[in-house]
């Protein structure tokens, strides 16, 4: 039997701090998470115990990374559900205080776009919010330290032949994310 990571406002959290990571690299094994609640407007957070050091202290400069998870979000109602997850890198995990839906349990109303937030979020968003520019309700987005993205895209892949598919996310599959961060 397949094991699918059911997710519906469930972040995964990457903490940073400063602890040694042998040469840059790191394996984090959730196994399977299932989350199955029916109590709305709530969020869920991951994160990763042992801090991991971006950043060289001695010469300043940051550490290229890759990543990769596998989940599905199945919703209890087919055009229904929260408004996605993230993958998130954080300098720490406080973050309690947090609201869910559109702030997708990282940020309050009083934190939005401030640089003290320290949040860079690849978010999977399943809903469209206006109030922070969602361009549709089933996209990928980079949000700094803001629920609003830097920038956006819809949800899919481009195929050997250049030609775009459409993903829908909460379609209940499970799909496989890769996440790279150059250093730059």
């Amino acid at each position: 039997m397949s094991c699918l990571i059911m997710l519906v406002l469930l972040l995964f959290l990457l903490v940073v701090a400063s602890s040694d990571i042998n040469q840059g690299q790191f394996s984090f094994n959730v196994g399977c998470l299932h989350l199955q609640n029916t109590t709305s407007r709530i969020s869920g957070q991951i994160f990763y115990e042992n801090p991991i050091q971006f950043k060289n202290s001695t010469n300043a400069t940051v550490s290229p990374f890759p990543t990769t998870f596998i989940f599905a979000i199945i919703p209890g109602y087919t055009d229904l559900g929260g408004h996605g997850l993230a993958f998130v890198v954080s300098p720490n995990d406080e973050i309690s205080e947090a609201l869910p839906t559109h702030y997708l349990g990282l940020f309050i109303e009083t934190n939005i776009g401030l640089d003290s937030n320290h949040v860079v979020a690849l978010e999977l968003g399943t809903a469209r919010t206006i109030a922070v520019g969602d361009i549709d309700g089933n996209h990928v987005g980079i949000d700094i330290n803001n629920p609003r993205s830097v920038t956006a895209a819809s949800a899919g892949y481009f195929t050997d032949e250049s030609e775009f598919k459409n993903l829908n996310l909460k379609s209940g599959y499970p799909m496989q994310v890769w996440v790279e961060y150059d250093g730059v």
